[in-house]
């Protein structure tokens, strides 16, 4: 059998199919080529001027001071730190084609790598989000800021840091007053989002939810399964022991790294539909290439993991 042709009949499956050097070589490879493709296609590129990012930029520079400058300041962050979830992500599957090709092969790894990646990608698809208003981005993000400071306060009881994160929360406090953002609280009094200019956000995402919602229609709802290999449910990571001949030790699956290369793949596509909707990017060719690419590539794997050597 050639790495081009697939097995017949139920032998396709990947469950219970080793991790061979020569399949790990070649899907480290792949997903290399599919992330390479996927940076090539956003360097260089202009925003378009009809763009929810140009309008958003527009709406804040006809709004007078002090107003319009505060706004700007958060308009900025955002980017900022939209970017930054991106370039974790890159990181991330970069992480992941090193673990591929480890030795002795991964086990439960690649989905925990695959699940860093998704969540970052989430993250930047929750901000650079094309369909909501520029109001509701400035609301998500307000709502993001404001959970950091929480997770902030938590470490600084660790450190004895109180006084430090104390400062950062009334100044974040005071960055969205000037904002004229306004916080949205519980009966009890408790921030729960925020609100500009009537647009209303929570204080955060439901990951889930939103996976479930902006991941490509090509890859069935994945998280349950990454989360069942970060957390080490036993109900999943048991099975990794079952398939050790001697019943001890862990052996990794093809299936595990097939699955952990599909989210990372679907999650970075995420990310230039979000880059395409929000900056006008043309990335309509680059998306085409990309699908080709991967649809041949998964085929190429499949006869790779099954080929006797």
């Amino acid at each position: 059998m050639t790495d081009d042709e697939l097995p017949e009949a139920e032998d396709d499956r990947l469950m219970a199919v080793p991790i061979t050097d020569h399949f790990a070589q070649a899907a480290a490879q792949v997903l290399r080529e599919y992330r390479e493709m996927v940076e090539g296609s956003i360097t260089h590129l202009e925003p378009d001027a009809a763009s929810p990012f140009m309008a958003e930029v527009a709406a804040i520079n006809s709004t007078p001071d002090p107003l319009g400058s505060a706004r700007g300041s958060l308009h900025a962050m955002l980017l900022e730190i939209a970017g930054l979830s991106f370039d974790t992500a890159v990181d991330n599957v970069k992480a992941l084609e090193h673990d591929i090709v480890r030795n002795p092969p991964p086990v439960w790894s690649p989905l925990v790598l695959a699940r860093a990646v998704l969540e970052s990608c989430l993250f930047f698809d929750y901000l650079f989000d094309p369909s909501i208003s520029g109001t509701l981005r400035l609301a998500r993000c307000a709502g993001l800021w404001h959970k950091d400071t929480d997770h902030t306060s938590n470490l600084a009881k660790i450190l004895e840091q109180e006084e430090e994160a104390e400062d950062l929360r009334a100044y974040v406090r005071k960055a969205l007053d000037e904002c004229n953002i306004v916080a949205r609280t519980s009966a009890s009094g408790k921030i729960t989002g925020y609100i500009v200019d009537g647009e209303v956000s929570n204080l955060d995402f439901v990951i889930t939810e939103r996976a479930k919602s902006s991941l490509p229609s090509w890859l069935p709802m994945p998280y349950g399964l990454l989360s069942g290999a970060a957390h080490s449910r036993p109900w999943m990571t048991n099975r990794a022991r079952t398939l050790s001949k001697d019943g001890s030790g862990l052996v990794g699956e093809a299936a595990t790294v097939m699955t952990a290369i599909m989210v990372a793949m679907a999650s970075m596509e995420m990310c230039l539909r979000s880059f395409q909707g929000y900056f006008g990017y043309v990335l309509d060719a680059a998306l085409a290439e990309l699908e080709e690419y991967r649809e041949f590539m998964f085929l190429r794997l499949i006869g790779t993991a099954h080929a006797t050597e």
